[in-house]
C-alpha cells in the first residue's frame, strides 16, 4: 500500500491593517482600547485604557460612572472611526486593507500537471523559453 501525503502551503503577502481584526479588538477588548494600540494610537489607546481602570476603581465611591460614561462615548464613536483610521493607515502606507486572507496551493500532483501544460505551451511555441523558465521556477 503506498501512502501518499499532501502538502498546503499558506502564501502571506504583505498586506495592510485588518478591519476585521481591528473591529473584534474593538468589540472584544475596547474596554482597554487595545484596538487603538492596534492602529497606531498608543496614546488614545492608554487614555481609554485609564478611562476605565478610573472608571471602575472609583464606581464604588460614586463618581466613577463620569469616566465610564465618557469611555462609553468615546468607545461608541469608534465604531464609525476604526474603519476611517484603518483605511488611512492602509492608504499612506500603499497597503491594501486585509479581509482575512489566505491563500492554499496543493503541491504535488496539481504541479506536475500544471508543469505539463507549460511544457506544451513552450513546444508549441506559444511562450518564450524565458516566460517558461519563470513560471517554472515559480511552479517549483
Amino acid at each position: 500500500m503506498v501512502e501518499t501525503t499532501r502538502r498546503m502551503t499558506v502564501n502571506v503577502q504583505p498586506q495592510g491593517k485588518n478591519i476585521v481584526i481591528a473591529y473584534l479588538l474593538w468589540w472584544f477588548l475596547g474596554w482597554a482600547g487595545l484596538h487603538r494600540f492596534y492602529l497606531g494610537k498608543t496614546k488614545t489607546g492608554l487614555m481609554m485604557l485609564g478611562l476605565s481602570i478610573l472608571g471602575y476603581a472609583t464606581l464604588i465611591i460614586g463618581f466613577g460612572f463620569i469616566f465610564l460614561l465618557y469611555w462609553g462615548i468615546w468607545w461608541v464613536l469608534d465604531a464609525y472611526y476604526v474603519q476611517k483610521y484603518v483605511l488611512e493607515i492602509n492608504t499612506a502606507r500603499g497597503l491594501p486593507t486585509s479581509f482575512v486572507t489566505l491563500n492554499t496551493s496543493h503541491r504535488g500532483s496539481d504541479n506536475l500537471e500544471q508543469l505539463a501544460k507549460l511544457y506544451s505551451l513552450f513546444e508549441k511555441g506559444a511562450i518564450t523559453k524565458e516566460q517558461y523558465e519563470s513560471k517554472r521556477a515559480g511552479l517549483l
